[in-house]
């Protein structure tokens, strides 16, 4: 049996992610010391590698509990997290079609402006270079 401090350490993860986890339900001691201190066995380890390699794939604290309430109820979440990763993928495909968009409006503006060093500019209230680009 593990304290909290020596599964941190072993974890790389805080204290304080430790008892975070523990009120969100995703990590449960399993049991006290006499002195009051929380206990840890071996599959807590695991079960912190696997809330660390689902969080790294972006996977939410929510999602994860999810998962997790799958395998405990002798579930496989296979499913589940398929339909979570998909979800994952599609919505970093937007976020990628609309950081390309982005890119590309910044590179035009930025190329328009390296055109124009010196505009005649007041300085006041505007720049132009963010005003629209004359066609």
């Amino acid at each position: 049996m593990y304290h909290i401090g020596e599964l941190a350490r072993a974890s790389g993860l805080s204290r304080d992610t430790l008892r975070f986890y523990e009120r969100e339900g995703l990590l449960c001691p399993e049991g006290r010391s006499e002195g009051g201190y929380r206990l840890y066995g071996e599959g807590a380890f695991q079960r912190l590698r696997f809330i660390k390699q689902a969080r790294a794939l972006g996977l939410s604290l929510e999602e994860i509990k999810a998962v997790l309430e799958a395998m405990q109820g002798g579930r496989p979440p296979c499913a589940d997290v398929r339909r979570v990763l998909g979800q994952k993928v599609a919505l970093l495909d937007e976020r990628i079609a609309e950081l390309s968009a982005l890119r590309n409006a910044l590179a035009e503006r930025l190329e328009w402006a390296e055109a124009h060093p010196d505009p005649a500019c007041d300085g006041k209230d505007h720049c132009v270079y963010l005003d629209p680009t004359p066609a």
